[in-house]
C-alpha cells in the first residue's frame, strides 16, 4: 500500500513535467501579439524552463543529500503553480514578465525531473525501477497530450487562456503532501563517506553527452512546429496543439511498452530510438505536408518517451546507489543544456541557409541519426572496457 502511494505521488508529479511545452502551440500568436520582438526572444519562453531546468537538475541531486525529497518536489510545484497564474494574469503586459514566468516554470522543470526518477531509483529496484521509469514516461506525455490539447484549445479563445491548465498544479500538490513520505537526509558525516566511497563514472558522462545531443535535436521539432504551421498555412495554434497532442500521444504509449522494449532491445533501445526520431524529421523535410508532420511528431514522441527512462537508467545504474540521484541530475541537467541551446544551433544554420526553416528538420534528422551511431559504438566500447 505504500508503495502504491508512491507510485501515485511520482506518477501525478510525471504528468506535469512537460507543461512547459504548452507554449510551443502558441509562440506564433505571441509573436504576432509582441510586434517588433525579437523572434529569438520569443523563443526564449519556451527555452528558458530548460536553461532553469538545468540549474535546478544539477542542483537537486546534492539537495536531496541534504534535505527531504518531498520538500523540495513541493517547492518545485509551487514555483510552476506561480508561474502559470502570473502568466494568466500578467503574461499579455510585456514579453519579459512571460520569460520572468518561464523561470519558474524551468525551477518546477527541473526540481521535478529530477526528483521523480530519484524516488524511483530510492523506492524501487532492479526490473520493478526499470518498468516504473517507462510507466512515468508514459504519464509524462500522457499528461502532455491532455495538457497540450487543453491549452491549444483555449488558445483558440485567446493565447493568455492557454495558462490556465497550470490550475492543475493544485491537486497534484495535494497528492504529493498526502502520499508522499517525508524522507530523512543523511547526515553530513554520511555524505563525506559517500563522496569518498563512490565516483561517477565514464558511462554517466558519455550518457549525459548523449542527452545533451539529444535535447539539441530533438528539440526543433517543439521549437518550430507552430512557426512551420503557421508559415506554410497549414493551419492555427489549434492546429498545432493537434499536433503536440500527436506527439504526447505516441510517447504515452510508448511508455507504457518500454519496460518490454527494454528487455528485448536492451542496449540498443537508445541507439534505435534515435534513429525513428531522426526518420521523422527527415518525413517532415521531404514532404512538409499536414499528414507528414502528424507522423513525424509521432515518431518524435517515441524517441522521447524512450530516451529519457533509458538514459536515467542508465545512468542511475551506472554508479553506487548512493549517488544515483547526483547521476540522474547530470544526467536530466545534460538535456536541459541541449534543449536551451537547440534554438540557437537551428536557428544560426537556418540563417546562414537564407532563413529557410525546413533545413532545421534536415539538421536534426542528420544529428539524431549521427547521434544514434554514436551511441552505439561508444556504449560498445564502454562495455569492452568493463570486461577487460
Amino acid at each position: 500500500m505504500e508503495k502504491r502511494k508512491i507510485k501515485l505521488a511520482i506518477l501525478s508529479i510525471s504528468s506535469l513535467l512537460m507543461i512547459s511545452m504548452t507554449a510551443s502551440a502558441i509562440l506564433a500568436d505571441i509573436q504576432a501579439y509582441f510586434v517588433g520582438v525579437d523572434p529569438s526572444l520569443i523563443s526564449m519562453v519556451l527555452t528558458i524552463p530548460a536553461l532553469m531546468g538545468l540549474v535546478f537538475a544539477f542542483a537537486s541531486g546534492p539537495l536531496s543529500l541534504r534535505l527531504p525529497k518531498k520538500n523540495l518536489v513541493i517547492f518545485g510545484l509551487v514555483c510552476g503553480l506561480a508561474g502559470g497564474m502570473i502568466a494568466l494574469f500578467f503574461g499579455s503586459t510585456s514579453i519579459y514578465v512571460l520569460l520572468g514566468c518561464s523561470l519558474l516554470l524551468g525551477v518546477a522543470q527541473g526540481m521535478n525531473a529530477t526528483m521523480s526518477m530519484a524516488l524511483i531509483a530510492e523506492y524501487f529496484v532492479a526490473e520493478e525501477s526499470g518498468a516504473l521509469m517507462g510507466l512515468q514516461s508514459a504519464f509524462v506525455n500522457g499528461g502532455s497530450m491532455v495538457l497540450l490539447f487543453s491549452s491549444g484549445m483555449l488558445a483558440g479563445v485567446s493565447w493568455q487562456m492557454s495558462y490556465l491548465v497550470y490550475l492543475i498544479f493544485i491537486p497534484v500538490i495535494v497528492i504529493v503532501m498526502k502520499n508522499l513520505p517525508k524522507d530523512n537526509p543523511p547526515a553530513h558525516v554520511e555524505e563525506k563517506h559517500i563522496q569518498k566511497s563512490a565516483k561517477l563514472n565514464a558511462r554517466v558522462y558519455f550518457t549525459a553527452l548523449t542527452m545533451f545531443l539529444f535535447g539539441v535535436f530533438l528539440f526543433v521539432f517543439q521549437t518550430n512546429i507552430a512557426l512551420y504551421v503557421a508559415g506554410k498555412g497549414l493551419g492555427d495554434a489549434s492546429t498545432s496543439g493537434l499536433i503536440n497532442t500527436a506527439m504526447s500521444a505516441s510517447g504515452m504509449l510508448t511508455g507504457i511498452f518500454f519496460g518490454r522494449m527494454q528487455r528485448v532491445l536492451k542496449k540498443l533501445v537508445i541507439p534505435a530510438s534515435l534513429l525513428v526520431g531522426g526518420t521523422g524529421m527527415l518525413l517532415i523535410f521531404v514532404l512538409g505536408n499536414l499528414p507528414s508532420l502528424f507522423i513525424g511528431a509521432m515518431c518524435c514522441g517515441f524517441c522521447l518517451a524512450t530516451i529519457n527512462p533509458a538514459g536515467t537508467f542508465a545512468a542511475a545504474n551506472a554508479v553506487h546507489p548512493s549517488i544515483s540521484s547526483l547521476a540522474i541530475a547530470i544526467v536530466t541537467a545534460s538535456t536541459s543544456v541541449g534543449i536551451f541551446v537547440s534554438p540557437i544551433v537551428s536557428n544560426g544554420v537556418a540563417n546562414f541557409a537564407g532563413g529557410n526553416i525546413e533545413i532545421k528538420f534536415l539538421l536534426a534528422a542528420v544529428g539524431l541519426a549521427c547521434v544514434g551511431v554514436m551511441s552505439f559504438i561508444g556504449n560498445a566500447i564502454l562495455d569492452r572496457k568493463q570486461l577487460i
